[in-house]
C-alpha cells in the first residue's frame, strides 16, 4: 500500500478550502527487561514540526450511519453503535454516529501501545525478537505481547501521553491499570490515530506499522477469526486493519477499524457494545453486514 504524504493532506485541505470559500487478558504482565522503560512523552521530535491536521471538517450523511446501525441491530439487537468514516482525500466525514462517545477498545488500543513504543525509540523500529513481537501484536493481535509492552511503557501513562501527543479528546484509561483492553476511545479518536500513523509518523515506523496492519492474519494468535467487519465485507479492497473483541461483565465488545482503498483514502472506525446475552456469533456477522452497507461508498467509482 503506498502511503499518502503530508503534502497530499495539505493539498486536500487547500482544495477543500477553495471549494467552500471559494481476547482479553487481565494485563499487568511484567516486562521482559528488569528496567522500567520511560513513559512516552508529549515532547519529542514531532514537536519540532507542526503536525498536519487531517481531522474531520464536516459532518456527513447521517442517514448512511443509521443504515449501518440498522443492519447491525437487525442481527444483534440491542447493540450500541459508534461510527466514523473519514475521506482523507477531501478531508471530510462521510458519515458518523455517536462519533464522540467512548467505547471500550479491546485490542484496538494496541495501536496506542505501538505508537508509545516507537515514539520512545525516537521512531526507530526495533530489530530481532522485539520487532517480531511488535508485529505479532499488530498482525496477530497478541495479548501477551500487548501486556508486556503495556507494563514496560507506563501502563495508563500510555493513554494520557499518547492522547496528548495526538490531540485525542475522547480517550480515557482503564480503571484498573493492568487492564489495557478496558481503555475507552471515541470513533473519532480512532480515526485520528490512523491519520497520525499514516501521515505524521516518520517513514520507517509508519511503513512498519501499516505493513503489519495490512498483513493481519485471519486467525489471531488466540484462535479468534478476526476477519469480521472490514476484511470480510471488503475482501477485494486494499486495507490495513486493527480489530477488537472481548466479553465484559455486562456485554460484548466488537470493533472493526482500519484504512481502506488506494493510499488508505478512507478510514473507518466501527465500535460496538452488545448486551449481556450477546455472543460472538452472530455479533461478528452483524458487523460484517454493517460494513457491507458502506461498501458502495468505499469501493465505488469515485473511490
Amino acid at each position: 500500500m503506498n502511503r499518502r504524504t503530508v503534502a497530499l493532506c495539505l493539498l486536500a485541505s487547500g482544495l477543500l478550502a477553495a471549494t467552500v470559500v471559494g481476547v482479553t487478558t487481565d494485563g499487568g504482565a511484567v516486562a521482559r527487561s528488569g528496567d522500567r522503560v520511560p513513559a512516552v512523552s508529549s515532547t519529542g521530535p514531532l514537536n519540532a514540526v507542526k503536525p498536519v491536521d487531517c481531522r474531520t471538517t464536516t459532518r456527513g450523511d447521517a442517514a448512511l450511519a443509521q443504515e449501518v446501525a440498522a443492519a447491525i441491530t437487525e442481527v444483534a439487537p440491542g447493540t450500541r453503535v459508534g461510527l466514523a468514516v473519514h475521506d482523507r482525500l477531501t478531508n471530510t466525514t462521510i458519515t458518523s454516529l455517536n462519533a464522540d462517545e467512548p467505547f471500550y477498545t479491546a485490542s484496538v488500543v494496541k495501536l496506542l501501545i505501538a505508537i508509545a513504543v516507537l515514539h520512545e525509540a525516537n521512531w526507530q523500529v526495533p530489530e530481532g525478537q522485539d520487532r517480531a513481537d511488535l508485529a505479532a501484536m499488530l498482525s496477530g493481535s497478541s495479548d501477551p505481547v500487548a501486556s508486556a509492552l503495556w507494563g514496560a511503557h507506563g501502563a495508563t501513562d500510555i493513554n494520557h501521553e499518547v492522547s496528548a501527543l495526538l490531540g485525542l479528546g475522547g480517550t480515557s484509561p482503564p480503571s484498573q491499570p493492568g487492564q489495557w483492553e478496558m481503555t475507552r476511545m471515541s470513533p473519532r479518536d480512532v480515526v485520528r490515530v490512523y491519520e497520525f500513523i499514516d501521515t505524521e509518523m516518520p517513514g520507517p515506523a509508519r511503513d512498519f506499522v501499516v505493513g503489519a496492519l495490512a498483513d493481519a492474519t485471519r486467525v489471531a494468535i488466540d484462535g479468534f477469526d478476526q476477519y469480521f467487519g472490514i476484511p470480510d465485507a471488503l475482501p477485494g479492497a486494499e486495507k490495513a486493519v486493527k480489530q477488537g473483541w472481548m466479553h465484559i461483565r455486562n456485554g460484548l465488545v466488537l470493533n472493526t477499524t482500519g484504512m481502506i482503498g488506494a493510499e488508505g483514502r478512507y478510514v473507518v472506525a466501527l465500535l460496538t457494545e452488545g448486551p449481556a446475552a450477546s455472543t460472538f456469533d452472530p455479533a461478528t456477522t452483524a458487523l460484517t453486514r454493517g460494513v457491507a452497507v458502506l461498501a458502495p461508498t468505499l469501493t465505488g467509482p469515485e473511490g
